[in-house]
């Protein structure tokens, strides 16, 4: 894939509402050319097909979400407050960003054959939570538990409580109010992590 101006990445982010709505399977060079104003030829310059223009949304999503986390977890406060901000952050671009966020979720069996999309969840969410995990049982904020299992049961937390948010919207943008959801989340998450 060619370097991509921030001008071509703004309005390829368009491409994702049509993905949402008709699939991967369902959705045509053609109908992305329409949706994003970019013609049919620009769009093969930059891509070999709509499988590279899914991976590049997801890309561009991943980025700019890991970007949101990392603040949060370069902020300051205890590891249940960046742990808070996380959330907060993994929800906000969910909320800013429904359609993108309903194409990973409903893609997911295809990022198997996308290690470089796994490698940037991975990192987007799992690593940094399980670092404030670690930090949190070190300090003594949280209990001990078995930080992968704990990880990846608040990943299906949020990701599952954002999606039915952004379902529920109907097409709004934001599609909810991410620091309340994530309140909410975190309220009955530390029920089961604080020490007590």
């Amino acid at each position: 894939m060619r370097d991509i101006s921030d001008d071509m990445r703004e309005r390829l982010r368009a491409a994702s509402v049509i993905f949402a709505e008709r699939g991967f399977d369902g959705t045509t060079i053609e109908a992305l050319s329409e949706t994003t104003e970019v013609p049919s030829s620009t769009l093969y310059y930059y891509f070999t097909g709509k499988e590279e223009i899914l991976t590049f949304l997801l890309g561009d999503w991943l980025e700019r979400t890991s970007a949101g986390v990392e603040n949060a977890i370069c902020g300051e406060g205890s590891a249940k407050e960046r742990l808070a901000a996380v959330v907060t952050a993994q929800l906000d671009a969910m909320a800013k960003d429904p359609a993108t966020c309903q194409v990973l979720l409903a893609e997911l069996g295809r990022i198997d054959r996308l290690p470089h999309v796994a490698e940037a969840v991975r990192a987007a969410f799992h690593a940094p939570v399980a670092k404030l995990l670690a930090d949190g049982i070190a300090y003594d904020h949280f209990r001990v538990v078995d930080i992968e299992n704990a990880t990846s049961m608040l990943y299906g937390a949020v990701i599952i409580t954002g999606l039915h948010h952004v379902i529920s919207s109907h097409g709004a943008v934001p599609a909810f109010d991410s620091t309340a959801v994530a309140d909410s989340v975190m309220d009955l998450v530390l029920t089961g992590l604080e020490r007590v």
